[in-house]
């Protein structure tokens, strides 16, 4: 007999906090649930946990994957393998809620949806925004159908494109897996994953009912804090994009849907202008790695967003010139799209501001 809910789990690196979501997980009052953990090729202590709780609990499922393919692949490994009429993901530095996944069940099918989503507990850290994060993800009551649900989330932005704070139909998923191109990425994953998954879907309902999904922000195996490591597997989700493209190129979707495809661009542009402006310097091979990764486009506006922003500290002052020069050589391969910029001695002078370019809230965890 299949279970009711398939939980899937990537792992990477997470010993410090697998047992506390294991434990939340396996607790659960709904029984008929299967707990799929990726192991992701870690290094340290995790392999041992997942196989202990493999033998003391038959609900667990391990897959081991030989090297860190990264957040997409690894998830796309439990979706393939699960055989849940519902599917959920738990991050391992997260944890479920008591009656998480009962309460979510039971919420989905009178909602007769595809997908529903419902209230997450934030966990904020000392030294992060805890306000912010807290609007993020608070709770409120709306349906969407169709395309419409692509559009609410990446234009309009009335709900996070987050894949653990939602329960699916597991033939949803499956579907979506199956269409979805397996890049390694880590980064800003949730945005192809939630594309597929919103596409595939009819409907879509949010609920207040909750929290039944703690989220740690600051404190878990992964943080907001940058690290070179960080910053490159950020400039590795620049393939997202012309996935998404490619695959509404197929379903012969994209030339009527080009405001979404601009949305996505547009909320993905401000997590890396958020990223950079997070940066305490940035060197030669920043620029080089952004202007390769996401191209000049995104460094002529995260120039207007310092300006805006009244950006006065040496490195940003450093930063134009170098920035202009590396602009410079590019300009040839520039589209007419464009903006000019015009730079004063003093710092930056921008004809306009960028349309819907702001400070992003930090898009990954944590």
């Amino acid at each position: 007999m299949n279970p009711t809910v398939s939980i899937i789990i990537p792992v990477y690196n997470a010993e410090s906090t697998l047992d506390r979501c294991l434990e939340s997980i396996l607790t659960q009052s709904l029984r008929e649930i299967e707990v799929l953990c990726i192991n992701d090729g870690s290094t340290d202590g995790t392999g041992e946990i997942l196989k202990r709780w493999e033998k003391q609990d038959g609900r667990v499922r391990v897959r081991q994957l030989e090297e860190n393919m990264g957040l997409l692949p690894a998830e796309n490994v439990g979706i393939r393998a699960s055989r849940g009429e519902y599917v959920m993901f738990v991050d391992a530095d997260d944890r479920l809620l008591p009656g998480a996944c009962e309460n979510a069940v039971r919420l989905i099918r009178e909602y007769d949806v595809d997908i529903l989503q419902f209230g997450v507990k934030v966990n904020v850290a000392p030294g992060k925004d805890e306000a912010c994060w807290k609007k993020l993800f608070a709770s409120r009551d709306f349906t969407s159908e169709g395309i419409n649900i692509l559009y609410d989330c990446y234009s309009m932005h009335r709900f996070p494109n987050r894949i653990w704070n939602k329960i699916y139909r597991g033939e949803v998923c499956r579907a979506a897996s199956a269409s979805m191109p397996d890049l390694q990425i880590s980064l800003l994953a949730d945005v192809l994953q939630a594309f597929f998954f919103f596409y595939y879907a009819r409907t879509f309902q949010s609920v207040t009912d909750g929290p039944y999904y703690e989220y740690y922000v600051g404190n878990g195996i992964s943080t907001s804090d940058l690290s070179p490591k960080r910053f490159v597997d950020l400039c590795a989700a620049s393939a997202i994009l012309p996935a998404i493209e490619e695959f509404l190129h197929q379903e012969n979707a994209l030339e009527n849907n080009h405001f979404l495809v601009e949305g996505i661009k547009m909320h993905m542009k401000s997590g890396v202008i958020d990223t950079l402006l997070s940066l305490p310097e940035i060197t030669k091979e920043t620029i080089d790695l952004v202007m390769k990764s996401w191209g000049s486009e995104v460094l002529y506006d995260f120039i207007e967003v310092t300006g805006l922003l009244n950006v006065k500290c040496k490195s940003r002052r450093n930063l134009v010139p170098a920035l202009m020069n590396q602009l410079q050589k590019q300009q040839s391969q520039l589209s007419p799209s464009v903006r000019e910029v015009t730079l004063t001695t003093g710092g930056h002078n921008a004809a306009q501001p960028v349309p819907g370019v702001r400070p992003a809230q930090n898009e990954e965890k944590k």
